[in-house]
C-alpha cells in the first residue's frame, strides 16, 4: 500500500505543477484581455485534483478492499485526473469546449478525455465509499 500511496502523492504533485503553470497562462490571458475562463478552470480544477490525490495518499490504507480493488480504485483516480486535465488543457490552448464528438480534432479528444474521465471516476468513488463503509 504504500507503494501505491507513492503512486498518489507523485501523480498529485506532478497535476498541481501542472496547474501552477496553467496559472502562469491564466496571467498572461488576464494581462493581454483574452479567453480566461478556460484558464481559470484548469489552473483551479488542477489544484483540486492534485489536492484530491495528495489527500487520497493519505488515506488509501482505510478502506477495507483487497488490493487488487484498492490498485484499481486509484489508479481510476489517477486516470480520471489525468484525461480531465489533459481535456482542459486542449480547451485552454484551442478553445475547443468538446460537447459533442465531431467538428475539429482538438474538439473530439476533450470530448473524448471528459468521457474516459466521467467513466472513470464513478466506479472509484463507489470502491473507495464502499470500501470506507466496510472498514467502519
Amino acid at each position: 500500500m504504500d507503494r501505491l500511496a507513492l503512486h498518489l502523492a507523485l501523480n498529485g504533485a506532478l497535476v498541481l505543477t501542472v496547474s501552477l503553470f496553467a496559472g502562469l497562462f491564466l496571467y498572461l490571458a488576464i494581462r493581454n484581455d483574452r479567453e480566461q475562463a478556460a484558464w481559470h478552470l484548469l489552473h483551479a480544477g488542477g489544484t483540486g485534483r492534485g489536492v484530491m490525490l495528495l489527500a487520497l495518499a493519505a488515506i488509501i490504507d482505510y478502506p477495507l478492499l483487497p488490493m487488487w480493488q484498492l490498485s484499481t480504485t486509484a489508479w481510476l483516480f489517477i486516470t480520471f485526473t489525468w484525461t480531465s486535465m489533459a481535456a482542459m488543457t486542449i480547451r485552454a490552448v484551442t478553445g475547443e469546449r468538446g460537447l459533442r464528438c465531431q467538428g475539429s480534432i482538438a474538439n473530439k479528444l476533450v470530448y473524448i478525455f471528459y468521457a474516459v474521465a466521467t467513466v472513470a471516476i464513478f466506479p472509484a468513488i463507489a470502491l473507495l465509499i464502499y470500501g470506507l463503509l466496510k472498514a467502519l
